[in-house]
Protein backbone atom coordinates (compact mmCIF):
# COMPACT_ATOMS: atom_id res chain seq x y z
CA UNK A 1 0.00 0.00 0.00
CA UNK A 2 1.56 3.30 -1.12
CA UNK A 3 1.63 4.39 2.46
CA UNK A 4 0.64 3.03 5.83
CA UNK A 5 0.21 4.35 8.77
CA UNK A 6 4.04 4.53 9.33
CA UNK A 7 4.29 6.81 11.87
CA UNK A 8 3.12 8.24 15.19
CA UNK A 9 -0.42 8.95 16.27
CA UNK A 10 -2.13 8.04 12.37
CA UNK A 11 -3.70 5.68 12.72
CA UNK A 12 -4.13 3.52 9.07
CA UNK A 13 -2.93 4.32 5.98
CA UNK A 14 -1.12 7.36 4.06
CA UNK A 15 -2.63 7.55 0.51
CA UNK A 16 0.08 9.54 -1.64
CA UNK A 17 -1.79 11.59 -4.59
CA UNK A 18 2.18 10.98 -5.96
CA UNK A 19 4.55 8.80 -5.03
CA UNK A 20 6.41 11.65 -3.66
CA UNK A 21 3.75 13.87 -1.93
CA UNK A 22 2.31 11.38 0.64
CA UNK A 23 -1.19 12.49 1.84
CA UNK A 24 -2.22 11.38 6.24
CA UNK A 25 -5.21 10.30 6.66
CA UNK A 26 -4.32 12.28 10.33
CA UNK A 27 -2.25 14.83 11.48
CA UNK A 28 0.64 14.21 14.12
CA UNK A 29 2.22 16.62 15.80
CA UNK A 30 5.57 14.90 16.57
CA UNK A 31 6.30 12.97 14.04
CA UNK A 32 7.07 13.55 10.38
CA UNK A 33 5.48 11.54 7.50
CA UNK A 34 8.02 8.73 5.33
CA UNK A 35 8.09 8.96 1.36
CA UNK A 36 8.00 5.67 0.19
CA UNK A 37 9.53 5.80 -3.22
CA UNK A 38 11.88 8.56 -1.80
CA UNK A 39 15.78 7.98 -2.93
CA UNK A 40 18.18 7.17 -0.07
CA UNK A 41 18.07 9.28 3.19
CA UNK A 42 21.05 9.80 5.50
CA UNK A 43 21.02 7.93 8.55
CA UNK A 44 20.38 9.34 11.77
CA UNK A 45 22.41 8.44 14.77
CA UNK A 46 21.21 6.50 17.28
CA UNK A 47 20.54 8.68 20.39
CA UNK A 48 18.35 8.77 23.31
CA UNK A 49 15.13 6.81 23.85
CA UNK A 50 13.58 9.77 25.04
CA UNK A 51 10.46 7.86 27.26
CA UNK A 52 10.32 6.17 30.62
CA UNK A 53 9.87 2.89 31.26
CA UNK A 54 7.53 2.40 34.31
CA UNK A 55 6.68 -1.05 33.99
CA UNK A 56 7.35 -4.42 33.76
CA UNK A 57 6.67 -7.73 31.63
CA UNK A 58 6.49 -11.36 32.71
CA UNK A 59 6.71 -12.80 29.13
CA UNK A 60 8.13 -12.46 25.99
CA UNK A 61 9.62 -9.22 24.37
CA UNK A 62 7.61 -5.83 23.13
CA UNK A 63 9.61 -4.65 20.02
CA UNK A 64 8.97 -0.79 19.09
CA UNK A 65 10.42 1.59 16.73
CA UNK A 66 10.60 5.35 19.00
CA UNK A 67 10.29 8.42 17.02
CA UNK A 68 10.59 12.03 17.50
CA UNK A 69 9.76 15.35 15.47
CA UNK A 70 12.09 16.18 13.09
CA UNK A 71 14.20 13.29 13.55
CA UNK A 72 11.72 10.21 12.26
CA UNK A 73 13.21 6.98 14.06
CA UNK A 74 15.48 7.53 16.74
CA UNK A 75 16.16 4.15 18.88
CA UNK A 76 14.97 0.46 17.78
CA UNK A 77 13.90 -1.23 21.13
CA UNK A 78 12.44 -3.68 22.76
CA UNK A 79 11.13 -4.73 26.38
CA UNK A 80 11.40 -7.70 28.32
CA UNK A 81 11.15 -9.00 32.04
CA UNK A 82 14.91 -7.30 32.46
CA UNK A 83 14.16 -3.86 30.95
CA UNK A 84 14.12 -1.24 28.16
CA UNK A 85 17.16 -2.82 25.53
CA UNK A 86 17.88 -0.58 22.62
CA UNK A 87 19.29 -2.54 19.12
CA UNK A 88 23.19 -1.19 18.92
CA UNK A 89 22.82 0.07 15.25
CA UNK A 90 22.94 3.73 13.41
CA UNK A 91 19.74 4.18 12.72
CA UNK A 92 17.77 5.93 9.93
CA UNK A 93 14.92 8.53 10.57
CA UNK A 94 12.86 6.30 7.86
CA UNK A 95 13.04 2.82 9.78
CA UNK A 96 9.28 1.85 10.51
CA UNK A 97 6.79 -1.75 11.00
CA UNK A 98 9.48 -3.52 12.81
CA UNK A 99 8.20 -7.12 13.33
CA UNK A 100 10.01 -10.19 15.44
CA UNK A 101 10.80 -12.97 13.11
CA UNK A 102 10.19 -16.50 14.79
CA UNK A 103 14.13 -16.89 14.86
CA UNK A 104 14.30 -13.84 17.28
CA UNK A 105 15.71 -11.90 14.68
CA UNK A 106 13.68 -8.20 13.74
CA UNK A 107 12.31 -7.43 10.86
CA UNK A 108 11.63 -3.73 9.19
CA UNK A 109 11.61 -1.33 6.08
CA UNK A 110 13.47 1.31 5.61
CA UNK A 111 14.82 3.89 3.20
CA UNK A 112 18.17 3.37 4.14
CA UNK A 113 19.01 1.52 1.09
CA UNK A 114 17.56 3.80 -2.02
CA UNK A 115 13.17 3.63 -1.66
CA UNK A 116 11.46 1.69 0.89
CA UNK A 117 12.56 -1.90 0.76
CA UNK A 118 12.48 -4.59 3.81
CA UNK A 119 15.54 -5.45 6.22
CA UNK A 120 16.71 -8.14 9.24
CA UNK A 121 18.68 -7.60 11.58
CA UNK A 122 20.13 -9.28 15.28
CA UNK A 123 19.17 -8.09 18.44
CA UNK A 124 22.88 -7.43 18.82
CA UNK A 125 23.15 -5.28 15.64
CA UNK A 126 24.73 -7.92 13.79
CA UNK A 127 24.21 -9.21 10.68
CA UNK A 128 21.86 -6.31 8.66
CA UNK A 129 20.89 -8.45 5.88
CA UNK A 130 18.93 -5.98 2.87
CA UNK A 131 15.84 -8.71 2.08
CA UNK A 132 13.64 -6.52 -1.30
CA UNK A 133 15.34 -4.84 -3.76
CA UNK A 134 13.59 -4.36 -6.44
CA UNK A 135 14.27 -0.47 -7.79
CA UNK A 136 11.28 1.53 -8.42
CA UNK A 137 9.36 -0.38 -6.14
CA UNK A 138 8.36 0.12 -2.34
CA UNK A 139 7.39 -2.75 0.08
CA UNK A 140 6.63 -2.67 4.10
CA UNK A 141 4.40 -4.00 6.83
CA UNK A 142 6.49 -7.26 6.72
CA UNK A 143 5.13 -10.85 8.87
CA UNK A 144 6.71 -13.45 9.06
CA UNK A 145 5.20 -17.24 8.81
CA UNK A 146 4.92 -19.14 12.11
CA UNK A 147 7.57 -21.69 10.77
CA UNK A 148 9.96 -18.53 9.50
CA UNK A 149 10.21 -20.44 6.37
CA UNK A 150 8.02 -17.06 4.38
CA UNK A 151 7.33 -13.34 4.53
CA UNK A 152 3.73 -11.38 3.88
CA UNK A 153 4.49 -7.85 2.89
CA UNK A 154 2.61 -5.09 1.06
CA UNK A 155 3.81 -3.60 -2.30
CA UNK A 156 3.45 -0.81 -4.52
CA UNK A 157 5.32 0.30 -7.99
CA UNK A 158 6.80 3.57 -7.90
CA UNK A 159 7.08 3.73 -11.81
CA UNK A 160 3.41 2.65 -12.30
CA UNK A 161 2.29 4.62 -9.57
CA UNK A 162 0.26 1.15 -8.77
CA UNK A 163 -0.47 -0.43 -5.52
CA UNK A 164 0.45 -4.16 -5.90
CA UNK A 165 -1.13 -5.15 -2.83
CA UNK A 166 -0.38 -8.38 -0.23
CA UNK A 167 2.74 -10.42 -1.52
CA UNK A 168 3.87 -13.57 -0.08
CA UNK A 169 7.66 -14.46 -0.71
CA UNK A 170 10.09 -16.91 0.51
CA UNK A 171 12.33 -15.55 3.80
CA UNK A 172 14.70 -14.15 1.59
CA UNK A 173 12.32 -12.07 -0.39
CA UNK A 174 12.48 -14.40 -3.17
CA UNK A 175 9.69 -15.48 -5.60
CA UNK A 176 7.11 -13.57 -4.26
CA UNK A 177 3.09 -14.17 -5.32
CA UNK A 178 0.47 -11.59 -5.42
CA UNK A 179 -2.19 -12.93 -3.15
CA UNK A 180 -5.02 -10.35 -4.36
CA UNK A 181 -5.09 -8.66 -7.58
CA UNK A 182 -3.26 -5.36 -8.63
CA UNK A 183 -5.01 -2.11 -7.88
CA UNK A 184 -5.35 0.48 -11.21
CA UNK A 185 -2.79 2.89 -11.73
CA UNK A 186 -3.40 5.81 -9.87
CA UNK A 187 -5.76 4.53 -7.08
CA UNK A 188 -5.80 5.85 -3.81
CA UNK A 189 -6.87 2.46 -3.24
CA UNK A 190 -4.60 -0.08 -1.80
CA UNK A 191 -4.11 -3.04 0.88
CA UNK A 192 -1.51 -3.11 3.99
CA UNK A 193 -0.51 -4.23 7.67
CA UNK A 194 0.17 -7.66 6.93
CA UNK A 195 -0.12 -10.15 9.58
CA UNK A 196 0.02 -13.97 9.25
CA UNK A 197 -2.10 -16.26 11.10
CA UNK A 198 -0.79 -18.45 13.35
CA UNK A 199 -1.17 -21.50 11.88
CA UNK A 200 0.05 -19.81 8.80
CA UNK A 201 -2.67 -20.79 6.41
CA UNK A 202 -4.21 -17.15 6.39
CA UNK A 203 -2.81 -13.57 5.72
CA UNK A 204 -4.93 -10.38 7.49
CA UNK A 205 -4.51 -7.15 6.07
CA UNK A 206 -6.16 -3.78 5.54
CA UNK A 207 -7.85 -2.81 2.20
CA UNK A 208 -8.41 0.64 1.82
CA UNK A 209 -10.81 2.50 -0.25
CA UNK A 210 -9.51 5.77 0.01
CA UNK A 211 -7.62 7.92 3.11
CA UNK A 212 -10.79 7.04 5.22
CA UNK A 213 -12.84 3.95 4.16
CA UNK A 214 -10.48 0.52 5.64
CA UNK A 215 -11.67 -2.49 6.49
CA UNK A 216 -9.94 -6.04 8.05
CA UNK A 217 -10.17 -8.82 4.80
CA UNK A 218 -8.63 -12.69 5.70
CA UNK A 219 -6.91 -14.12 2.84
CA UNK A 220 -5.13 -17.68 2.31
CA UNK A 221 -1.85 -17.47 2.55
CA UNK A 222 -1.55 -19.46 -0.09
CA UNK A 223 -4.20 -17.43 -2.15
CA UNK A 224 -7.63 -17.89 -2.83
CA UNK A 225 -11.09 -15.44 -2.39
CA UNK A 226 -10.29 -13.45 0.28
CA UNK A 227 -12.82 -12.38 3.32
CA UNK A 228 -13.90 -9.10 4.71
CA UNK A 229 -14.31 -8.63 8.44
CA UNK A 230 -15.18 -5.52 8.53
CA UNK A 231 -16.61 -2.61 6.67
CA UNK A 232 -15.19 -0.13 5.34
CA UNK A 233 -16.59 2.85 7.75
CA UNK A 234 -14.74 2.03 10.53
CA UNK A 235 -11.36 3.20 9.30
CA UNK A 236 -9.69 0.06 10.29
CA UNK A 237 -5.86 -0.21 10.88
CA UNK A 238 -2.80 -3.00 12.12
CA UNK A 239 -5.42 -6.15 12.61
CA UNK A 240 -3.26 -8.62 14.66
CA UNK A 241 -3.74 -12.52 15.36
CA UNK A 242 -4.80 -13.86 18.83
CA UNK A 243 -2.02 -16.84 19.57
CA UNK A 244 -5.12 -19.10 19.32
CA UNK A 245 -6.33 -17.95 15.82
CA UNK A 246 -9.80 -17.31 16.98
CA UNK A 247 -9.84 -13.39 17.11
CA UNK A 248 -8.06 -10.00 15.62
CA UNK A 249 -7.37 -6.97 17.10
CA UNK A 250 -7.25 -3.94 15.08
CA UNK A 251 -7.67 -0.18 15.40
CA UNK A 252 -10.71 2.11 14.01
CA UNK A 253 -11.10 5.76 13.12
CA UNK A 254 -14.51 5.74 13.11
CA UNK A 255 -17.50 4.90 14.91
CA UNK A 256 -21.20 6.13 14.27
CA UNK A 257 -18.72 8.54 11.61
CA UNK A 258 -17.66 10.02 14.65
CA UNK A 259 -13.50 10.50 14.80
CA UNK A 260 -13.29 8.03 17.73
CA UNK A 261 -9.92 6.33 17.37
CA UNK A 262 -10.22 2.57 19.61
CA UNK A 263 -9.56 -0.88 19.66
CA UNK A 264 -11.67 -3.68 18.75
CA UNK A 265 -11.64 -7.39 18.25
CA UNK A 266 -13.75 -9.21 15.57
CA UNK A 267 -13.68 -13.46 15.45
CA UNK A 268 -11.11 -14.09 12.72
CA UNK A 269 -14.15 -16.23 11.18
CA UNK A 270 -16.41 -13.10 11.11
CA UNK A 271 -18.70 -11.81 13.51
CA UNK A 272 -20.14 -9.21 16.13
CA UNK A 273 -17.15 -6.46 16.55
CA UNK A 274 -15.87 -5.92 20.41
CA UNK A 275 -14.83 -2.12 21.54
CA UNK A 276 -12.01 -3.26 24.12
CA UNK A 277 -11.87 0.01 26.32
CA UNK A 278 -14.20 2.90 27.16
CA UNK A 279 -12.11 5.79 27.20
CA UNK A 280 -14.49 8.46 25.83
CA UNK A 281 -13.02 10.85 22.63
CA UNK A 282 -9.83 10.72 24.25
CA UNK A 283 -7.66 8.95 24.55
CA UNK A 284 -7.13 7.87 21.38
CA UNK A 285 -6.29 3.91 21.12
CA UNK A 286 -3.79 3.11 18.13
CA UNK A 287 -1.94 0.07 17.28
CA UNK A 288 -2.10 -3.49 19.75
CA UNK A 289 -0.85 -6.35 19.93
CA UNK A 290 -1.30 -10.04 22.01
CA UNK A 291 0.97 -11.53 24.52
CA UNK A 292 2.37 -14.61 23.75
CA UNK A 293 -0.05 -16.22 25.54
CA UNK A 294 -2.94 -14.23 24.69
CA UNK A 295 -3.93 -12.99 28.35
CA UNK A 296 -2.70 -9.36 27.63
CA UNK A 297 -2.58 -6.89 25.38
CA UNK A 298 0.10 -4.13 24.27
CA UNK A 299 -1.46 -0.69 22.88
CA UNK A 300 0.07 2.59 22.29
CA UNK A 301 -2.70 5.55 23.59
CA UNK A 302 -2.42 9.35 22.34
CA UNK A 303 -4.54 12.43 23.20
CA UNK A 304 -3.98 15.41 20.81
CA UNK A 305 -2.67 17.81 23.28
CA UNK A 306 0.05 15.42 24.40
CA UNK A 307 3.68 15.76 22.56
CA UNK A 308 4.45 12.43 23.59
CA UNK A 309 2.46 8.40 23.20
CA UNK A 310 2.20 5.98 25.89
CA UNK A 311 2.60 2.14 25.67
CA UNK A 312 -0.39 1.08 28.14
CA UNK A 313 -0.82 -3.05 29.22
CA UNK A 314 -4.29 -4.15 29.41
CA UNK A 315 -5.70 -8.00 29.91
CA UNK A 316 -7.29 -9.04 26.94
CA UNK A 317 -10.62 -8.16 27.67
CA UNK A 318 -9.93 -4.90 28.22
CA UNK A 319 -9.49 -4.84 31.90
CA UNK A 320 -6.78 -3.77 34.32
CA UNK A 321 -4.87 -0.78 32.25
CA UNK A 322 -1.95 0.13 33.43
CA UNK A 323 0.99 2.51 31.48
CA UNK A 324 4.20 0.45 30.74
CA UNK A 325 6.75 3.29 28.59
CA UNK A 326 5.81 7.05 28.68
CA UNK A 327 7.62 9.11 26.09
CA UNK A 328 9.69 11.94 26.65
CA UNK A 329 8.07 14.35 23.28
CA UNK A 330 8.69 10.72 21.68
CA UNK A 331 6.23 8.35 20.64
CA UNK A 332 6.64 4.60 20.68
CA UNK A 333 5.59 3.13 17.38
CA UNK A 334 4.12 -0.38 16.20
CA UNK A 335 4.37 -2.50 19.28
CA UNK A 336 4.74 -6.27 18.16
CA UNK A 337 4.85 -8.96 21.47
CA UNK A 338 7.11 -11.73 20.72
CA UNK A 339 8.12 -14.71 22.34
Amino acid sequence: MRGSRLVALVVGVIVATSCGTPQPTGTSPIAPSVDLCADTQPPVPAGSTNGKLVATINQGRILMAIETAGAGTIALAYIDAGGLHVVPMAHDGTLAHPAWAPDGTIVFDSERAGGRHLFRIATDGNGLTQITREAGSAEQDVSFSPDGGRIAYAQYSCVEERDFGIQVAAADGSNPVALNQPFPLHSVAGEGDAAFSPDGKSVAFVRSVDDSHRAVWVVPAAGGEARRLTSDDLGAAYPRWSPDGKQILFAARWSAGVEDRALWVVPSTGGELRRLFKHGATPWELEGDWSPDGSQIVFTVYSPEWDHNELRLAASDGTHERTLWVGIQSTAETPHWGP
